[in-house]
């Protein structure tokens, strides 16, 4: 039997550390960063232990549902989306602008569900956020606007709902920042300063997850010091040349036979596609899908693997789980929008759920409704609740929100290659992936950062194809 493993020195006095912080009088933030394999997720692991020693009341968060999942899994905690702690259902707002006279959709109303702040704390609890690099402190600028959370910054609102309570957050500061910003600033103690937030901060250093002739973390270590460094040379390459578990193959072609070979003898769990773009990753998805069932056309079938694209109040599935479909059901239409019945297995769990899944999100691009189909699930909801008499926005409206099949349809995306950004917050033994020149429109520190983060997706192997940015 192996001996249960203990911190090392350098954890050790992040622990250490991170106590005195409890104890600090006015200090409200803890920011722990870690490289790739410098043990974050264990030292949170033994944390929690700790606190639950200490009678400390705590939450675990992490940035999307799949590093909820992750994590969960690594420590045994119960662990949620910093979303689902601060935010609760409100209500719809603009419902009667979007409904035409006719009973249609006026697609000039403007319409959204609004998720407001939960009230402050009162009691003592201590906030620990994993991904904390995935943390927007800006206004979210997609483009759909249907949903609108709190103030519309993250961070803000979870300080305001922490109110005097101490925030842990814990990330790597070189993978990727949210969407559309230059930095993690969660991670960045001068953001947070300007935040009024009283910060202490420790970096973990000493890789421990390594395995002997194992190059993958070699390299992106390598990489990660090279975003810190200038170059003049806008076409800085990937030096993956010559590394053991770096795997270069002759081309796209042959790199994708061998990962479509590994997919189906080991599973989604064990291999994934990442690609720079929507595009690739929809080639990769057809092509998959070519090679499992004869046919990219082909429709749904049992053994597919989705990836959910939004978190779900009927089953607790959220934006980043991969689910496989184990068997299908009748297909149904309502104002012009399609769904089926199916029921999938969570890969992370093996837990099975009778679901909803919208044919219209898994057949477009993002895996996504777009605005006015979102509105025209409301206003068939709003329908439904009118003729029982079920005032807007009422309590039992609200009640009825979170229990309503087609509202809570699963949104889906076929799962055999992501973005990185998808990606971001899990792992898996295998890792093939797909660069294309679009990459170098990032400059030089962003795609070190992208690159970093993609190889870090991979626990054994990482699969490149050679090309003229591989040195």
């Amino acid at each position: 039997m192996s001996a249960t493993p203990t911190l090392n020195t350098e954890q050790a006095q992040a622990f250490k550390a991170i106590k005195k912080f409890l104890e600090h009088p006015t200090a409200n933030t803890f920011v722990l960063k870690g490289y790739a394999g410098t043990g974050k997720t264990f030292l949170m692991q033994h944390l929690g232990k700790w606190l639950e020693e200490e009678k400390h009341d705590f939450r675990m968060l992490a940035a999307t549902g799949r590093a909820a999942s992750v994590l969960r899994g690594k420590t045994g905690f119960d662990t949620k989306t910093v979303h689902s702690e601060i935010y609760n259902f409100s209500k719809v707002d603009g419902l009667e602008n979007a409904i035409a006279k006719d009973g249609g959709i006026d697609k000039s109303g403007q319409m959204s569900m609004q998720f407001l702040l939960r009230v402050p704390d009162e009691n003592k609890i201590l906030y620990i956020v994993d991904e904390a690099s995935m943390m927007s402190g800006e206004h979210s600028d997609k483009d759909d606007h249907f949903a609108s959370f709190g103030s519309g910054v993250l961070l803000d609102d979870l300080f305001k709902v922490a109110d005097k309570n101490k925030i842990i957050f814990v990330g790597d500061p070189s993978q990727l920042p949210p969407v559309g910003q230059k930095l993690s600033p969660a991670l960045d103690m001068d953001w947070l300063a300007k935040k009024d937030r009283i910060a202490i901060s420790f970096t973990l250093q000493k890789i421990e997850r390594t395995d002997a002739g194992n190059d993958v973390l070699k390299l992106a270590s390598s990489v990660r010091m090279m975003g810190g460094q200038y170059s003049a040379n806008r076409f800085i390459k990937l030096p993956a040349a010559g590394l053991n578990n770096v795997k270069l193959h002759g081309s796209v072609r042959d790199m994708f036979k061998v990962y479509s070979e590994k997919y189906r003898k080991n599973g989604p769990n064990k291999a994934l596609a990442i690609a720079r773009s929507n595009k690739m990753v929809q080639h990769i998805n057809k092509a998959m899908r070519r090679d499992l069932f004869g046919s990219q056309y082909t429709p749904l079938r049992t053994g597919d693997v989705l990836l959910v694209t939004q978190n779900n109040y009927k089953v607790p599935l959220t934006n980043g789980d991969f689910v496989s479909v184990v068997s299908l059901g009748q297909i149904s239409s309502r104002f012009d929008l399609c769904f089926q019945n199916i029921r999938v297995k969570a890969l992370a769990s093996d837990i099975e759920y009778d679901t909803i899944l919208s044919l219209d999100a898994l057949n477009s691009e993002k895996g996504a409704l777009d605005t006015d189909q979102q509105k025209t699930l409301m206003i068939d909801f709003n329908t439904r609740m009118n003729a029982k008499d079920i005032k807007v926005n009422s309590a039992e409206y609200k009640r009825k929100w979170k229990e309503d099949d087609y509202l809570n349809c699963i949104r889906a995306s076929y799962g055999y290659g992501v973005t990185c950004h998808k990606a971001q917050g899990g792992e898996w033994t295998d890792v093939f992936l797909f660069l294309d020149k679009s990459m170098y429109g990032m400059d030089s520190d962003e795609l070190c950062k992208w690159w970093y983060t993609a190889i870090t997706r991979a626990k054994l192997e990482l699969n490149l194809v050679i090309d003229w940015w591989i040195a």
